[in-house]
């Protein structure tokens, strides 16, 4: 179960291609510090990667968050 503000990162990160920590934080109006936080609940519940990349939003080269692709139903790797 995801936190409350974890969940406001995920409807911003669903409106937009990406995002970096500032302009997460400057959209939802929290410091960088509980946006980075937030990221990084969404990342341990895979959710969300990161790469380092263009920010969409400010066009700056930094550590940008994506929703991770999904896999469609029973396309799991076979285990060895």
């Amino acid at each position: 179960m995801l936190s409350e503000l974890a969940e406001s990162v995920l409807s911003f990160l669903e409106a937009t291609p990406a995002g970096c920590e500032n302009c997460v934080a400057a959209y939802l109006r929290i410091d960088r510090y509980d946006a980075l936080k937030a990221t990084r609940e969404l990342i341990l519940a895979g959710r969300v990667l990161c790469t380092y990349d263009v920010c969409p939003v400010c066009k700056e080269r930094r550590l940008v968050a994506r929703l991770r692709p999904g896999r469609p139903l029973g396309s799991r790797r076979p285990r060895p």
